[in-house]
């Protein structure tokens, strides 16, 4: 079920804050690597980051919001890696950075699928759409009638593709394909649909 709302975790009002953070959440990810989800501790997460567990309730209410965390900031430096920065350059290089941001996320792709959460990301990704990019309707010419549809159906294939090509063992590299998502995009273009 796609969770929306406000985010669970605490903002950071000052940029130290949001470091530390930060390092809460690239320690979990280190945990998981090498851990199921399931079996990490916040002691544990405590304990890799070097601070005390009143200190991490500074940041998260519990380990699920540091995931959640984790994952909104992964997608929000990936859309600033594929989407915002390069609104000049064509299509075909959108798409391959697409996929050049998700294999450098091998870790995090890694433990979601052996965890079984990878849908975790479809739906943080749809939850930080329709949430923090508000601009994202009007890049792409979408109306509030049809906007939960229009992202749903986008994130999903995208991010399907990402996926289906993490579980097969990147049999392609990105620039390949960046070129499949670029053909069927163009295909959808031809038929009157939108472009992502």
């Amino acid at each position: 079920m796609i969770q929306m709302g406000v985010l669970m975790y605490k903002h950071c009002n000052t940029e130290e804050s949001a470091q530390r953070q930060r390092q809460l959440e690239q320690c979990l990810l280190e945990l998981m690597v090498d851990i199921p989800y399931d079996n990490i501790t916040i002691g544990q997460i405590c304990e890799q980051a070097g601070i005390s567990r009143k200190s991490f309730y500074r940041y998260f209410d519990s380990k699920d919001d540091c995931l959640h965390a984790l994952l909104d900031h992964t997608i929000m430096e990936g859309s600033s890696y594929y989407l915002f920065d390069h609104s000049e350059d064509d299509a075909l290089a959108f798409c391959t950075r697409i996929f050049e941001f998700w294999y450098k996320q091998t870790p995090l792709l890694n433990a979601l699928e052996r965890d079984g959460q990878s849908l975790q990301i479809l739906q943080r990704m749809i939850r930080y759409i329709l949430e923090e990019e508000p601009e994202y309707a009007r890049y792409m010419g979408i109306t509030q009638y049809n906007l939960m549809e229009h992202i749903v159906y986008n994130v999903s294939g995208v991010m399907g593709l990402v996926l289906t090509w993490h579980h097969g063992g990147y049999q392609k590299p990105p620039a390949q394909m960046g070129e499949v998502l670029y053909q069927m995009t163009r295909h959808r273009e031809m038929q009157g649909g939108s472009f992502i």
